[in-house]
């Protein structure tokens, strides 16, 4: 599910904290880390049951219809497809989610008027009509208007962030992939899918993991050297001029190229130009550019930069 970006993010995250505070307890900042982890995996959890939540309410609709003392022909016959739709039927037999519902907290049962609203504008919808009026659906076709409405009026919907976001300062940069993991989800469904189909894992694999654990770890040990060279380099800037987080950004970045034989020294510097232009200054990328670049060619000039492999360099 997270990516090596997001990946990065989290621990840039981590690290900005930990500098920041008056602690240096590694250890905390490694359950810091590992709780965010857990924290994006639980937000696409969260997500993924919006979509039963929503079900779940177009059912009790129908239902308290059915009950009412004089109940109308549309009451007594009411429209099930999507109620019965096959793609968020299988969502809400899923039984990965389904124990996550039973054991964890889940916040749509506090918060039914959100789940009513957004139920509300998707009945409202042209894309809802259309899909009411069509002939019986195929496992294709649900699917297909699920991955929508999720895009449509959840993805992107500002009450559905508010309110999560209010549960967990975690979640703040967590949307995006969360939102990709659920669409990518959805669109792994199958006409054979049953109740053990397998939701997104947290990890691509083992080594991402690892990956982060080292990358918070090395670079909160090594900080003071890899501040010493960024100081060296950058010999025209003060150091009291450089920024917290450009600072953060180029010591990852240091702690790369020094530290993972397996990653490219152009991965690296990309990377980590990339994030200084949502978390640093529109000069930074300049800056932290020009820095890493000279620190990659005087390490590999020095025997410190070993990457395996051809082109790594």
């Amino acid at each position: 599910m997270l990516n090596r970006r997001h990946i990065r993010i989290k621990v840039l995250q981590i690290l900005y904290a930990f500098f920041h505070s008056d602690s240096d307890d590694l250890t905390k900042s490694e359950r810091e880390l590992n709780n965010s982890f857990d924290k994006a995996h639980s937000l696409y959890i969260h997500l993924l049951l919006l979509l039963v939540a929503i079900q779940k309410q177009a059912a009790d609709k129908i239902e308290k219809g059915r009950n009412k003392l004089l109940p109308s022909q549309e009451d007594l016959n009411p429209i099930t497809k999507f109620t019965e739709n096959k793609t968020l039927t299988r969502l809400a037999k899923n039984l990965s989610l389904t124990e996550r519902f039973e054991n964890d907290e889940i916040y749509w049962d506090e918060n039914p008027e959100l789940v009513g609203k957004i139920f509300r504008q998707i009945q409202e919808s042209d894309m809802y009509l259309e899909y009411l009026n069509k002939p019986e659906a195929t496992f294709l076709e649900d699917r297909k208007f699920v991955s929508a409405l999720f895009m449509e009026f959840i993805a992107a919907n500002e009450d559905v962030h508010s309110f999560l976001e209010e549960k967990s300062i975690y979640w703040l940069d967590d949307f995006e992939v969360s939102n990709l993991a659920v669409i990518k989800t959805i669109k792994s469904l199958k006409p054979e899918s049953d109740q053990y189909a397998r939701l997104l894992p947290l990890f691509k694999d083992e080594d991402d993991r690892i990956f982060a654990s080292n990358l918070l770890k090395r670079t909160i040990l090594n900080s003071s050297d890899y501040t010493k060279h960024i100081v060296e380099t950058a010999s025209n800037w003060d150091e009291e001029r450089i920024s917290d987080m450009d600072q953060l950004l180029m010591q990852m970045a240091i702690c790369e190229l020094l530290n993972f034989e397996t990653i490219p020294v152009k991965v690296t510097l990309n990377e980590y130009i990339e994030l200084s232009k949502d978390y640093s200054s529109q000069k930074s990328k300049i800056f932290i550019n020009g820095v890493i670049d000279k620190l990659a060619i005087r390490f590999k000039e020095e025997g410190k930069l070993k990457k395996l492999g051809r082109g790594l360099v």
